[in-house]
């Protein structure tokens, strides 16, 4: 199948469509149902809202009612499909078809075949082909080139001939004549009752011919420009309207009079190609729907390269939908296609309405003609849009959910429109497709046409590919060929016919379950299609058991494949007597018999199959256990009615094999026994715990299934299954089981046995889910009634019997586990139970016993939950607090003493239980991070700190880091007072502080908290000498990323310890840079030793080397020259030193670092002073330009490089500066326009001027008179306390105006805002281009 993918269609209209395209109509006839003629013609709208069953109506309907009526002449053909005709044209093709096994006409999709069958069958109509070959050959018709087809058929030649056949395939017609200049037929098109055919020209003449009398009507050669090829006419519903469009892109619509005798015909454009050139057209056809609301629009759909626009001509010409194509491939055609369809929109109602399907390249597009307000308002909905993976050459519909596409590789693809599925591909090599290309290129009339016509029409088959009502009919060079969708029992037979009896059952199933697509020819209402689909269905299925099950037919892979379809097909057409009738006795005798019974396995299991005969279950059973598959067995007995089996086969084999589910399945559905299967099971579990072993698998598994059974009987369910147990078995299964559970001896017991062995075995078996299976049968109804808890009471006292009194051989655990469910029945509300205080009592001295024997210390964890589930459940409520901590604590129950302690509000007493439990010492900080967050009593707090001060060496033991954190979040103000009580032991104080400290590290990026854990200096330094004393390695990462500490004081600590590293970093911070590269060019110095270096680490070397580079370099940014130099120069003297020696070591290395320090200081020193000193050292002094070349040409590179930079830096500043200045200057010589025409000060109006006096603006707008403002001038408003350069900078223009003249409207007419004393000039600016800089 090609692989299509879909895209939804957004549109933003109020109608919206759920289910597109969901057609199920039929045709019915009023002979056959026996229909009586009615008064009245009922409306569309009254039968579509009179529907009662929505789904009864078959699918092509619609496509058979839109196939024009016949008056007769079909010779007996059962329909008006042409397809009829095969049995005079096709069938000994056919059988030579099938003879060879096959041929290019067989489906190239496999999927797709085996799943739907050959669905369309290829006639090719010998009657019409032959006689196209002999008017060529005899006449010079010439080749065909066009067709129409409705009841008949037209075919026009490359000669101008017309011949015009009926559906018996006899030549009606040969009309037209070949001496006419009129060119290739291109176009034909029949009106709606076949009485009129147009032919339109190569050379732009249009035809009309009478099909009845076979005269020509009218001949119309200037109803469109000349020069233009006629590529498509077309009738409208109206006999006298019709459409055609040319080669120039046209379309004109043609008004066919006749006055006074005389036929005319009127021509108007419709749509100009100048404006874009149509391809294509369709006009809607409603002949055959008088009550549409549509009926009387006449609807045309254009198809141009770039676009789709659909108009109405008729009442009135408007445009009425667009639609573009862009991005589509030049050298494809738009293709169009209506189809009339049932549209269920949201609201349930179903409407007739057309939808057009359009296409280019590879997308169809879907969209749905409805009718709003009668006629007055046209809209069109999208409905989908489907991708396809090929270029689409045609489009046509052959039903309402069917259409046929052909791709430009000529392979036919059948698509299903509403699930957007490929039924099937055919290949049309073979037709030999007429094309239109001469017409779409205008070679008849001189080739007048755009590129992009001629590009699109390479493979245009317009005429060529025509569909009438489920046929698709293509006209091939030589034959005429038709494509048709089979009617469903047609397809099956097909299948049948080449043995593919399981595809044929699979689409009939898919018939019966109305879900096959391109269904025809199944109609009636729903209930009657199914029984006629299934009645074909169940004869296929016969034929096709006694196909594969014929003696002497041993193939085991043909019935494996087929049985289990054969069975799936009985059971869902409900045929069970098939089933178990001819399937079975075709396979008892069979090979496949184990087959058959192995394919009834998922078919018991779902529960389809409750019922089988017991012989055949008899079968089962035997071969399922010769076979082994004994769980498989099991999960099939329990699905299986009692009465379908042999109970003696069934039980002999669940007792062998352990089949206990479907033992108790048969004993409580066959025999409504329900406590045998307690009897008979717990001895073997009883035998198993006797022996004292490990309980096996098989064991455990029974074990766990008693206990589920036991909890279904006492709730009333059933087992193993779900359901209830009967409602009148319900009260009686409860009270046998318990009286099963509770009895003193079991059947047949020995005289050994001990009293109550059913419950003692599952107790040591599983005490706590036993005991929650009877917590949960004591919640119901039954069990809190009087009687009820009279029972539960003796159950109580058994149990305490049997565990505590007699409590040999259960475990601390299993005797708590009981005293836990004891105390939680006796909290419930309705409980009335009696149990002594005294047993609980010794429960406490039993669970709580020394610990340290042998015999107790695997249970300890055992029993100390055990004591604190009791004491949650509130069973100990009664018992000595005080003397309950004191066994816990004797016992090591820690836990039971931490919730003992907190009960009391003990909180620091808690804290000795983590610290004392092994298990939950590292839980011990989550514990006080707790306990100092939830509870701000000061006296609980003061307990909890004192009880943290004196166990600080256990908690830093366990994780100082913790520690630390703890105490920095919670309790702060301890830390001084931990230092005190360490400072007698480093080691431990380290711990501390190191914890401390590394938590603050943690949240150094947290700045409000790092604020808060500052620590006092004398503790920082404290740290550091512990850091020095025990972790050296970490002193110099410390104190360069930390501060808090006094310099002198950790300089002093430093070099006690020879810190030399951390001691340059402190003597830097304080400045002393000599003093800090002294001490590391020591260090270098004591690398570079004659008795050291040749041994010397180039890593570490090379480490000390950066940080004395990047200590100078540091240095170097607060020094004088002089000061530099001295800084540098002696780390030079350093790295030069060893190469003066006689045996220089590591010679390469040392000129490599010596290169680097050149380049570093080359910044910093001047470098006449560098070179001065390289040439006076005594390595190079004696010696040749060679040996210092290297050293030169870096520094002289690194110098030119510098320079360079230097340059750009001083071009960009210049160049920036520069245009500052331009954007100040600028704003500068603009105008300024005062806010006001009067002084801010006085407010007299400026022009009013005093002698020596004028107007000041400034750049605010605010204006002044120079007599109202003390120097130096500000702005009194804006800057009434800043400086000149800061406030509004004025402009002083001289005073222009007389005092005693009138004010003046505008200041700035007046020259006013003009400034004579500003003359600033600006350099031309520096050139933009700095190539040849860099």
């Amino acid at each position: 199948m090609a692989d299509t993918s879909v895209g939804n269609i957004n549109d933003a209209s109020d109608i919206s469509v759920t289910e597109s395209l969901n057609l199920n109509i039929e045709e019915l006839d009023d002979a056959e149902y026996d229909i009586p003629p009615v008064d009245c013609t009922p409306t569309l709208e009254s039968i579509l809202n009179g529907l009662e069953d929505q789904t009864s109506l078959s699918e092509d309907e619609i496509s058979n009612s839109m196939v024009p009526a016949t008056e007769g002449g079909f010779e007996g053909s059962e329909t008006l499909s042409l397809g009829s005709l095969e049995s005079r044209s096709r069938s000994s093709s056919e059988r030579r078809h099938e003879a060879r096994g096959g041929s290019r006409w067989n489906n190239i999709n496999t999927g797709a075949t085996h799943r739907t069958g050959s669905i369309l069958r290829h006639v090719i109509l010998k009657g019409i082909s032959t006689q196209l070959t002999s008017a060529s050959e005899r006449v010079n018709a010439g080749l065909p080139t066009a067709m129409a087809a409705t009841t008949m058929i037209a075919v026009g030649t490359s000669h101008g001939l017309v011949l015009v056949f009926d559906a018996a395939q006899t030549l009606r017609w040969c009309m037209g004549e070949t001496a006419q200049d009129q060119g290739s037929v291109a176009s034909l098109s029949f009106n709606h009752d076949c009485t009129r055919l147009l032919a339109g020209f190569a050379r732009g003449h249009i035809l009309m011919f009478d099909i009845v009398s076979g005269k020509l009507l009218r001949t119309m050669s200037d109803v469109h420009p000349p020069g233009t090829a006629v590529l498509h006419v077309k009738f409208t519903d109206s006999p006298t309207l019709a459409l055609c469009s040319d080669s120039g892109g046209s379309v004109f619509e043609l008004n066919f009079r006749r006055t006074m005798g005389i036929r005319g015909c009127d021509s108007k454009c419709l749509f100009s190609g100048s404006r874009g050139e149509v391809c294509c057209l369709e006009p809607l056809l409603l002949h055959q729907l008088n009550v549409h609301p549509l009926h009387g629009v006449v609807l045309v759909a254009m198809a141009t390269l770039s676009k789709v626009i659909v108009v109405s001509i008729r009442p009135r010409m408007r445009v009425l939908f667009t639609q573009s194509l862009l991005h589509t491939s030049p050298a494809t055609l738009p293709l169009l296609a209506w189809q009339f369809v049932i549209i269920q929109t949201v609201d349930g109602t179903r409407v007739i309405d057309p939808v057009l399907a359009f296409a280019r390249e590879s997308t169809i597009f879907f969209y749905q003609v409805s009718v709003v307000d009668g006629r007055s308002k046209i809209r069109f909905v999208p409905l989908q849009r489907l991708t396809v993976s090929y270029l689409l050459l045609s489009l046509h519909w052959l039903n309402t959910r069917t259409l046929a596409t052909v791709d430009t590789m000529e392979q036919l693809h059948l698509l299903d429109v509403r699930t957007q599925e490929e039924l099937e591909v055919l290949d049309l090599a073979e037709v030999r497709l007429v094309y239109g290309t001469s017409h779409f290129k205008g070679l008849a009339t001189g080739g007048n046409v755009s590129k992009a016509m001629a590009l699109a029409g390479e493979r245009a088959c317009y005429n060529s590919i025509v569909s009438f009502g489920n046929q698709m009919l293509l006209l091939g060079t030589k034959m005429f060929h038709v494509l048709t969708i089979r009617a469903w029992d047609e397809r099956l037979n097909h299948l049948i016919k080449q043995n593919r009896y399981l595809d044929a059952l699979m689409l009939g199933m898919a018939f019966y379950e109305d879900k096959g697509k391109a269904v025809v020819g199944l109609k009636g209402p729903k209930q009657k299609r199914k029984e006629v689909a299934r009645k074909k269905v169940l004869e296929i299925l016969h034929t096709y058991i006694g196909e594969i099950l014929e003696p002497g037919n041993g193939d085991m892979e043909l019935c494996q494949e087929a049985l289990p379809a054969c069975i799936e097909y009985c059971i869902e057409l409900d045929v069970i007597d098939v089933l178990f009738g001819k399937l079975w006795e075709a396979c008892v005798h069979h090979v496949a018999q184990a087959c058959y019974l192995e394919s009834l396995e998922p078919w018991i299991l779902s529960d389809h199959l409750p019922l089988v005969p017991p012989s055949i279950t008899q079968q089962f059973v035997h071969h399922y256990k010769k076979q082994g598959m004994l769980e498989a067995l099991e999960a099939c007995i329990v699905h299986l009615d009692v009465s379908s089996l042999d109970i003696d086969q069934v039980m002999r084999l669940c007792r062998t094999s352990g089949l206990y589910d479907a033992m108790i399945h048969i004993l409580n559905r066959g025999l409504r026994d329900y406590v045998t299967p307690l009897e008979e099971l717990m001895p073997i579990l009883q035998t198993a715990l006797a022996t004292g072993k490990q309980l096996s698998d098989s064991h455990i598994a029974l074990g766990n299934k008693l206990l589920v059974y036991i909890s279904c009987c006492l709730a009333g369910r059933a087992y193993p299954l779900s359901g209830d147990v009967p409602a009148e078995d319900n009260q009686r299964v409860r009270h046998e089981v318990f009286k099963c559970l509770t009895c003193l001896h079991s059947k047949n017991a020995a005289d050994s046995e001990q009293p109550y062995p059913y419950l003692r075995a599952l107790l040591h078996f599983d005490t706590r889910e036993f005991l929650n299976v009877l917590a949960l049968a004591f919640e119901e109804p039954e069990f809190t009634s009087e009687l009820g808890l009279r029972q539960v009471q003796r159950l109580v006292d058994i149990l305490l019997l049997v565990m505590v009194q007699q409590g040999d051989g259960f475990t601390p655990s299993q005797v708590g586990s009981l005293f836990t469910f004891l105390a939680r029945q006796l909290a419930k509300p309705w409980c009335s139970l009696h149990v002594e205080r005294q047993l609980f009592e010794q429960v406490v001295e039993f669970l709580t016993i020394d610990s340290g024997s042998s015999s107790t210390m695997g249970h300890h964890e055992e029993r100390q939950q055990a004591l604190l589930e009791l004491m949650r459940a509130g069973g100990l409520a009664h018992y000595d607090q005080d003397k309950l901590l004191r066994l816990a604590d004797k016992a090591a129950f820690y836990r039971v003493c931490e919730h003992l302690y907190e009960q009391r509000r003990q909180y620091d007493r808690i804290l000795h239980c983590y610290l004392r439990d092994p298990l939950r010492k590292p839980q011990v900080f989550s514990y006080l991070r707790n306990i100092l967050l939830l509870y701000t009593s000061a006296a609980d707090r003061a307990k909890v700190e004192t009880q943290i001060a004196d166990n600080i060496r256990e908690l830093l033991d366990i994780d100082a880091t913790k520690t630390g954190q703890v105490l920095l979040q919670h309790v702060p103000q301890l830390v001084p007072r931990i230092v005190g009580i360490l400072q007698e032991e480093p080691r431990v104080l380290f711990q501390f502080l190191q914890g401390l400290f590394d938590c603050r590290e943690a949240h150094s990026s947290l700045a409000q908290l790092k604020d808060e854990l500052n620590f006092d200096p004398a503790l920082v330094e404290r740290y550091i000498e512990l850091l020095c004393e025990f972790s050296p390695e970490k002193v110099y990462p410390y104190v360069t990323s930390s501060d808090g500490y006094r310099l002198d004081n950790a300089i002093q600590i430093t070099k006690r310890f020879s810190q030399v590293e951390a001691t340059a970093f402190l003597l830097e911070k304080t400045g002393d840079f000599q003093g800090a590269l002294s001490l590391m060019m020591e260090k270098v110095t004591g690398l570079l030793a004659e008795g050291v270096a040749e041994n010397i680490d180039t890593d570490e070397l090379r480490s000390l080397f950066n940080k004395c580079v990047g200590l100078c370099q540091r240095g170097s940014a607060m020094l004088d020259e002089k000061s530099r130099e001295a800084l540098w120069f002696p780390l030079l003297e350093t790295l030069m030193r060893p190469q003066r020696r006689e045996k220089p070591v590591s010679l390469s290395e040392l000129k490599e670092l010596t290169q680097q320090l050149l380049t570093s200081m080359s910044g910093y020193v001047s470098l006449p002073a560098v070179i001065q000193v390289i040439l006076m050292d005594p390595a190079y002094k004696g010696g040749k330009f060679g040996d210092i070349r290297e050293l030169m040409m870096g520094m002289l590179s690194n110098s030119c490089y510098e320079e360079t930079l230097l340059q750009a830096t001083a071009h960009l500043l210049s160049t920036d500066l520069h245009h500052r200045l331009a954007k100040l200057l600028a704003a500068s010589n603009q105008g300024i326009s005062p806010c006001s025409l009067t002084c801010a000060v006085c407010q007299n109006f400026l022009h009013v001027l005093k002698d020596d006096d004028r107007s000041i603006v400034f750049r605010c707008g605010h204006a002044y008179h120079a007599s109202c403002l003390e120097e130096p001038w500000q702005c009194c408003h804006c800057s009434t306390a800043s400086p000149i350069t800061a406030a509004c900078p004025p402009v002083m223009p001289q005073p222009v105006i007389s005092p005693t003249r009138a004010a003046p409207t505008s200041l700035a007419s007046q020259g006013l805002l003009q400034s004579q004393d500003f003359g600033l000039r600006l350099a031309p600016p520096p050139p933009p281009d700095l190539e040849g800089v860099f």
